[in-house]
């Protein structure tokens, strides 16, 4: 194999492991609850076995075995809401923090804590459509 093809091989190789887990996670984007939780861990134990990380495989075969002995969609609904609740404190959090930066007139804290809040309100909302999915 030329140099060439074999610089082209790996470069397929990887692109196909960088889009292996959003395929995988697209499979299972219909599927609701544990059901969906099964499916992603199935997916990333398909990838595990398949680049042979032994270590991984044996984590995500132990995580599949738990999931489907404990897992209920209504403590899946209220580690959502939990998640909300946690994210809506560290927006209370951030903007306390971003008061403070006007107040000293920190342009690069100001800044920063904008941005936080920014993707803390976005990680809100994709946790408000996911527990949608409950109701």
């Amino acid at each position: 194999m030329t140099k060439k093809r074999m610089v082209l091989f790996l470069m397929m190789a990887f692109i196909n492991f960088l889009l292996t887990p959003v395929i995988a996670s697209s499979e299972c984007h219909n599927l609701k609850g544990c059901e969906k939780k099964f499916c992603e861990i199935e997916k990333q134990l398909t990838i595990a076995q398949e680049i042979g990380n032994k270590d991984k495989e044996k984590g995500l075969k132990k995580s599949l075995k738990n999931a489907k002995k404990y897992c209920n969609n209504e403590d899946l609904k209220d580690s959502l809401l939990e998640k909300i609740e946690e994210t809506n404190n560290d927006i209370i959090d951030y903007e306390s923090d971003l008061k403070e930066a006007k107040q000293y007139e920190k342009t690069e804290k100001i800044h920063k804590y904008q941005e936080k809040i920014e993707e803390e309100k976005e990680k809100i909302k994709h946790l408000k459509d996911e527990l949608s999915t409950y109701k």
